[in-house]
């Protein structure tokens, strides 16, 4: 599970550096930096790829959220989601996290923290092993 999310870190910095993404362009990457089809099969899987042609719905950001992100970590939000990376769903997840700051710019460095925690918890990889531990909780 360590290497999913090592590969998760890996897609999203990819992501950032690179124009237009397809999927089979993740899968190179990956293949590339060393990770084998089973590995690179569970990734995909966790970022479960809806629309890499593109999504016609495009998020309008508040002048709260406008004032909290920088101008780069808003495109890099739209790309996020337009990319297929995050659904519709995980972007206002991300989006709520990051406004609830303390009141600092939020930056694309914060903004790839909160997209792998929240594609992490989604999906369970996070949160695997809570229940050894749930007197903690609460």
């Amino acid at each position: 599970m360590d290497k999913i999310v090592i590969a998760l870190n890996l897609v999203i910095d990819y992501l950032e550096f690179s124009e237009k993404t397809t999927e089979k362009d993740i899968k190179d990457y990956l293949f590339n930096t060393g990770f084998d089809d089973h590995e690179i099969r569970q990734v995909l899987t966790v970022l479960d790829i809806s629309n890499f042609d593109g999504n016609l719905w495009f998020r309008v950001f508040t002048k709260k959220e406008k004032n909290t992100l920088s101008a780069d970590a808003i495109s890099y939000l739209q790309k996020l989601h337009l990319s297929g990376i995050l659904d519709p769903l995980g972007l206002e997840d991300v989006i709520e996290s990051a406004i609830t700051g303390e009141g600092y710019k939020v930056d694309v460095e914060a903004i790839k923290n909160l997209a792998l925690y929240s594609l992490m918890e989604r999906k369970s990889l996070y949160a695997s092993g809570v229940d050894e531990y749930e007197d903690y909780l609460n």
